[in-house]
């Protein structure tokens, strides 16, 4: 039993619970989740902030003036995240989430007031990168995958905001050094994904980044003209061509791992580089903006129709057709509820008085005494 957080089977526990909740005996559950408690997604967002807004308003009280009292303020969230982690065993309940999180910013705040001006690191400065520093050991500590992502997807834009991402983006085109950066990333979680990770919080990290860094990164290097309802065209076409080379070699990697490891995450990373492209080739057209969504609806439907049909026959271990002619996906619950309830039925069950007496004494029982 670990003290600053739950084991990997008594996190892999902790999941069970979320998804099957009270189906499955409560004092079984303490045993195997070595009494740590966690909330449901609402009130984990909800504690979340709430934790957050105490330590910025600790930091208020303290005061706004004194640069000491960001790492004092900091300190104090912290060890109150740590506290109720130890004493009160809670994981992913929000609270202490949200008190470690803005804890580590603080003090990664007060660490950038140490910077000496003009300091830079491939010439930017070193501050976005201090927190986003303490923003990712934060998640980490916390096993926290939206804090993780967070703090990639501002890593990957403050790599675009170098002096040394702008020189090569005279070369090869803007923005495409920071897109070229989060694609690796994207691609090294892909990587790291084919391992069996113990926990499902590890796995969960991994499946963020997967999804969401192509997507961010290009949303960076793409330029949106919201006035003119369109996109501008900014780039050399070797920029553009370097993209899609990036996209389609990312998509690919992405559907090819998402069919063999059999897992939603790559499959839905590939649907957002197919997206990115599909923008990125609009670019290269002439083609009306409408025209183009009419022409790019059309294929995905002829695509999905035909993936469908093509998949009906199982192949490889895949197939669009239902496994089971259950149409409520909650069956499962529903059977250990049922299950459940007719255990606890069993052992309140008492048996019937017997309505036979051998020897006589009762009327209508086996012998004749005269008692009715």
């Amino acid at each position: 039993m670990s003290r600053w957080r739950p084991t990997p089977a008594e996190e892999r526990w902790l999941e069970v619970v979320s998804a099957l909740g009270a189906a499955l005996p409560r004092d079984a559950l303490v045993t195997r989740t070595g009494g740590w408690r966690s909330t449901g997604l609402l009130a984990r967002f909800a504690l979340f902030v709430l934790g957050f807004v105490a330590a910025a308003l600790l930091f208020g009280i303290l005061g706004l003036g004194n640069r000491i009292n960001l790492l004092v303020a900091g300190l104090i969230a912290v060890l109150v995240a740590e506290w109720l982690t130890v004493r009160k065993r809670l994981h992913a309940s929000g609270i202490e989430e949200g008190l470690g999180v803005a804890g580590f910013l603080l003090i990664g705040a007060w660490i950038t007031t140490l910077i000496p001006p003009g300091s830079n690191v491939i010439g930017a400065p070193p501050h976005t990168l201090v927190l986003v520093a303490a923003a990712g050991a934060a998640g980490l500590r916390r096993l926290n995958a939206l804090v993780t992502t967070c703090a990639a997807i501002v890593f990957v834009h403050w790599v675009g905001s170098t002096t040394v991402a702008h020189s090569l983006d005279q070369a090869i085109g803007r923005g495409v050094t920071a897109l070229a950066f989060g694609c690796a990333l994207a691609a090294l979680a892909l990587a790291l994904g084919a391992r069996a990770f113990r926990r499902p919080s590890h796995d969960r990290m991994l499946d963020w980044l997967v999804i969401t860094l192509p997507i961010a990164a290009y949303a960076q290097h793409a330029t949106w003209n919201f006035f003119a309802g369109g996109i501008v065209d900014v780039g050399p076409p070797s920029g553009r061509l370097v993209t899609s080379v990036l996209l389609l070699a990312l998509g690919t990697a992405l559907l090819v791992a998402g069919l063999r490891r059999r897992r939603h995450a790559p499959l839905l990373g590939f649907m957002g580089c197919v997206a990115c492209l599909a923008v990125e080739l609009r670019l290269a057209t002439s083609l009306a903006t409408e025209t183009w969504l009419v022409l790019c609806g059309l294929a995905a439907l002829v695509t999905g129709v035909a993936l469908d049909r093509y998949l009906r026959q199982p192949r490889n271990g895949l197939t669009s057709a239902a496994l089971t002619d259950r149409d409520d996906p909650l069956d499962l619950l529903q059977t250990a509820g049922a299950a459940l309830l007719a255990q606890r039925t069993a052992q309140d069950f008492s048996s019937p008085e017997p309505t036979f007496t051998p020897g006589g004494g009762r009327f209508g029982g086996g012998g004749a005494s005269g008692s009715y």
